[in-house]
């Protein structure tokens, strides 16, 4: 992933989606059901995907919308 989005999705996306506490619910949801032995590997695979899962989210919307303004300029756009 570009170094810029996680940059922007670390700094401030991910503050203010709050997602954080359904995700934490969700998560421990699936660790009660793992074996004690696993749960640390488990909670930390379901980090990284959590992760994984928001930045390139959010780098697709980044790219989508940078798209979709290029060239575009306030002082020239004709909206009617």
């Amino acid at each position: 992933m570009n170094g810029t989005y996680e940059w922007l999705y670390d700094r401030y996306a991910l503050p203010r989606l709050g997602a954080e506490r359904e995700a934490e619910a969700v998560k421990s949801k699936i660790l009660d059901h793992c074996a004690p032995q696993e749960r640390f590997a488990m909670s930390d695979a379901l980090e990284d995907l959590c992760l994984l899962w928001g930045e390139a989210a959010f780098s697709v919307g980044l790219q989508l919308g940078l798209r979709l303004m290029a060239g575009q300029r306030a002082d020239i756009l004709d909206i009617q």
